[in-house]
């Protein structure tokens, strides 16, 4: 039930000003009160069926008022209870929320107050109910539950059980005056008296707790009060939280995080729980256990943006793509100013862990339409594009990123890789000699350059096997053609490279592809005296000779193999261009 509004309110704190005291009903006049004696409020009990509410509230009232002597305890009399919360604008018939009991047990000044549910069994009647002390809502005693076949016999069992339970309260209340006092261990030893007098006690356990945690005890002191409030109080909110808590602190995170969720089951809907729950959980690894937490949530409090925020992460974190991509563009849906730039990399990264890069892209262009000036997104697209194959826009995406900052890091190196992989070498090498005009790393640059030789080399090599194999002068031809694709790009690396063993790698490599330019070109050129062959042959056996002994750390055998045969050739080479070029 809502909380009355302010006018009614008031009409209930009117009726507790005009009277400190409730009306004394003609069932308790004969009887003197005790202004001293401790008061309690019993509430309509909750039940599907009103009539029933009714018969077993006014029961236990009349009930506790017979067995329980007056001077020791003042028990709100059905018709006192009705008129104080028909007054303050409450159906009779109807239970209270906890809440709502607890204002107007204050409100009447009561110490303590009842509430519990009743129902029908196939041989009678069932009650439950807790007693609460006004002070604190959470500080609560759980009744053991009775049945019987008359209303009038389960009414006497509880009020036994009331009887039984608040034996400990003497206890407690003195438990909770030493602790204020800073009387530890006599409190303690107050709060022990009221549990042996009521072994299931709760609110005596209690105390003893809160003295610990008020005077910051140990954690493992802390621990054994609560587990033993846990033992007669399964749902007791105190223990459960201050029990996740001292685990937490002593670094257990599993344990503290199996108290978190037996909190929260105790109160699903409250939403700051929630958030401890489940950023405990994923804190801890166990994204996956906070998940149906989440879900639950979010379910219970629609549009509530924060829930949703943490859902998404949750959902990211455990790997759920539907889930999290759909609940990540119904929250920004929800509050436009959570589509951030993480926002858009989040749901980017989500999209990748499942393959679905074109979705990826899709996403981060939404990104990039927002913030335009955001070199990060705008990076992101490309290499996203990339991933989903467009190559094409990648490459124009790369380009306009220069557009706005020429010095972008890496840029053209992306761009280059993106043209090698398109297999147009051209304009791979064209952009590498941007990156090198733009002052980009000589290493990086190079290197990739010398990585595209290697590749080339190793396809001239097979290629001048063939030849030597096949001796046409079609795969001659072919192998003069294959090779010289390797030197604009073991050229441009050995002048970029900084590193030296590189630089002599890349020189090496030229040396040995210029070696097999020169074989076919003088094997090829005596067949139809080309001058043109000759004089390949004699330029491209000098460069071998000028770079071949750069191969000595990487290929000294190989090294050593063609030192003795390139003079050779050099001599052919040049009686072949005297003959031919006349």
């Amino acid at each position: 039930m809502a909380r009355l509004c302010p006018a009614r309110s008031l009409v209930a704190v009117t009726v507790m000003l005009l009277g400190a005291t409730p009306v004394v009903s003609q069932a308790q006049a004969t009887r003197t009160p005790n202004p001293n004696a401790p008061r309690l409020v019993v509430g309509t009990f909750r039940s599907n069926d009103k009539k029933l509410s009714l018969s077993a509230s006014e029961e236990l009232r009349s009930r506790l008022n017979a067995d329980i002597p007056f001077r020791m305890l003042s028990v709100l009399s059905s018709a006192d209870y009705k008129t104080v919360v028909e007054q303050s604008g409450y159906p009779y018939d109807e239970a209270l929320s906890g809440g709502d009991l607890n204002s107007l047990a204050k409100l009447l000044r009561t110490d303590e107050y009842m509430e519990g549910t009743v129902e029908k069994t196939a041989t009678g009647f069932k009650l439950t109910a807790v007693l609460v002390l006004t002070r604190d809502a959470a500080l609560q005693q759980p009744l053991p539950a009775v049945e019987g076949d008359k209303m009038s016999k389960v009414a006497s069992a509880m009020s036994k059980n009331v009887q039984d339970a608040r034996k400990q309260i003497e206890f407690e209340k003195k438990c909770n005056m030493l602790g204020r006092d800073g009387k530890v261990a006599d409190a303690i030893a107050a709060a022990r008296a009221g549990s042996a007098a009521y072994p299931q006690a709760t609110l005596s356990r209690l105390c003893e707790l809160q003295v610990r945690i008020g005077f910051k005890q140990p954690p493992d002191s802390i621990i054994v009060s609560a587990l033993e409030v846990l033992k007669y109080d399964p749902k007791s909110k105190v223990a459960l939280t201050n029990a996740a808590q001292s685990y937490k602190d002593k670094g257990d995170q599993d344990k503290s995080t199996e108290f978190l969720i037996q909190l929260l089951a105790t109160d699903p809907t409250n939403t700051r729980l929630v958030d401890d729950v489940v950023n405990a959980l994923a804190a801890s690894g166990k994204s996956e256990m906070a998940k149906p937490i989440i879900s639950q949530a979010i379910k219970d409090n629609p549009g509530d943006v924060r829930l949703m925020k943490l859902g998404f992460l949750i959902y990211l974190a455990s790997k759920d793509v539907k889930n999290g991509t759909a609940l990540g563009e119904e929250m920004v849906k929800a509050d436009t100013s959570l589509a951030d730039s993480t926002f858009f990399v989040k749901m980017a990264a989500s999209y990748d862990s499942d393959s679905a890069y074109a979705k990826a892209a899709d996403v981060v262009a939404r990104g990039v339409a927002k913030f335009p000036g955001n070199m990060t997104l705008a990076t992101m697209l490309g290499q996203e594009q990339l991933k989903a194959g467009q190559q094409q826009q990648a490459v124009a995406t790369f380009r306009k990123i220069l557009t706005v900052d020429p010095k972008a890091p890496n840029i053209r190196m992306m761009i280059a890789r993106t043209y090698d992989e398109m297999k147009q070498q051209d304009s791979t090498l064209i952009v590498l000699h941007e990156a090198k005009a733009a002052g980009e790393d000589g290493n990086a640059v190079g290197g990739y350059a010398l990585t595209i030789g290697n590749r080339l080399f190793r396809e001239g090599q097979a290629a001048f096997t063939k030849a030597q194999n096949s001796k046409t002068s079609e795969d001659y031809k072919a192998a003069i053609e294959v090779n010289q694709r390797v030197m604009p790009w073991v050229t441009f690396a050995d002048s970029t490279l900084t590193s030296m063993d590189s630089k002599n790698t890349a020189g090496f490599l030229m040396a040995v592809a210029a070696f097999n330019i020169s074989v076919a070109a003088v094997t090829e050129a005596p067949k139809t005296k080309s001058c043109e062959l000759a004089k390949v042959a004699q330029d491209y056996i000098m460069m071998s000779q000028l770079n071949v002994a750069r191969g000595g750390k990487v290929a000294g055998a190989a090294v050593a193999q063609l030192m003795p045969i390139i003079p050779q050739i050099m001599t052919g080479a040049d009686q072949m261009a005297k003959a031919y070029c006349k």
